[in-house]
């Protein structure tokens, strides 16, 4: 692994700590955002993808058949790791509609023993499948890196509901969750041929997913929601399959929960005013009017919800934008 990432990694560790101690919290964006542009990008490298024809076809169906059957369905641990193995595949048959909705079957049918359990959510915060290829420009990576998020935020939902059954180092979890955020820049939506690469309606799942949590305390909520403001504001690619609608709704649902949300968020667009009036000479590029379109789209669907807290929804009513 880049040793980047790992040096990144310690950084967000200090820098969460330092924020539950209440030694940082004006300066969190800004400081979050310095991790961000300080990352070295890489040149693509060659990407070790799953074997399709080593029988996954036969064990998905093999599964299937075992789910329907009226005993209680068994999947080893053996099958378990290929079954994960293939969610990097580039076949969204495979990948998608074999292998995703299959684990997702078998979670819901409580057919995982709490070993599997432990030993899936391990694999699944892994960095050698969270952070594969993710420094290079856009590849086929991105498809293990988008399933693995989106799978994990399925496994901790279903761990919130079943506590008994397995633990989660919910430290790890926000660190690698915030980890990946520095990191994902891959903004593409349905690709033909590969199917949905969707790396940030994924995250956004996995962070939607953390807000019901009692156990994660609301420094760390906070941490996250910081560090997933700070990262869009630098996507500089478009956002048109529907990820700003689910960001939204991430919000609104996290700010309905405590003021501390809230006031960070209002903080946090304010701040993103400032820099969109700073900035606005540089956005006769096409990075530029991605992200702020990308914003735009955020803070129409932002606008769009009922439950909006009010003081988000005076301060983007009073807001006036510089490039309209």
């Amino acid at each position: 692994m880049d040793e980047q990432i790992r040096t990144l990694q310690a950084n967000l560790r200090v820098l969460n700590d330092q924020l539950r101690h209440g030694e940082v919290y004006q300066s969190l964006g800004d400081r979050l955002g310095q991790l961000m542009d300080g990352l070295q990008r890489h040149r693509r490298t060659a990407i070790d993808f799953p074997d399709d024809q080593d029988g996954i076809e036969e064990l998905l169906d093999q599964i299937h058949q075992r789910l329907a059957a009226d005993q209680p369905a068994t999947v080893s641990l053996a099958e378990l790791s290929q079954l994960l193995d293939h969610l990097r595949s580039v076949d969204p048959r495979v990948r998608y509609t074999g292998v995703h909705f299959t684990l997702y079957d078998a979670l819901e049918a409580d057919t995982f023993t709490p070993e599997q359990l432990q030993w899936l959510t391990e694999q699944l915060l892994a960095d050698h499948r969270l952070f594969a290829h993710i420094l290079e420009p856009a590849n086929q990576a991105v498809f293990g890196r988008s399933t693995t998020t989106s799978f994990l935020a399925t496994v901790l939902h279903y761990g919130q509901g079943h506590p008994q059954l397995f633990q989660v180092d919910y430290d790890r979890v926000v660190i690698q969750i915030a980890t990946y955020l520095c990191l994902e820049t891959d903004t593409r939506g349905f690709i033909n041929g590969q199917g949905w690469a969707h790396a940030f309606t994924s995250v956004t799942a996995l962070v939607t997913a953390l807000n019901d949590n009692t156990v994660i305390p609301r420094a760390d909520k906070l941490f996250l929601m910081t560090t997933f403001i700070e990262r869009f504001k630098r996507l500089a690619t478009p956002l048109i399959y529907g990820e700003t609608t689910r960001m939204s709704n991430y919000l609104v649902s996290l700010t309905n929960r405590h003021p501390l949300y809230t006031d960070a968020c209002v903080a946090a667009l304010k701040q993103w005013r400032r820099q969109v009036a700073l900035q606005r000479r540089s956005t006769e590029t096409a990075a530029g009017w991605n992200s702020y379109y990308n914003r735009q789209r955020l803070l129409d669907a932002l606008q769009l919800h009922r439950d909006l807290a009010p003081q988000i929804r005076t301060y983007l009513s009073a807001a006036i934008d510089f490039l309209v």
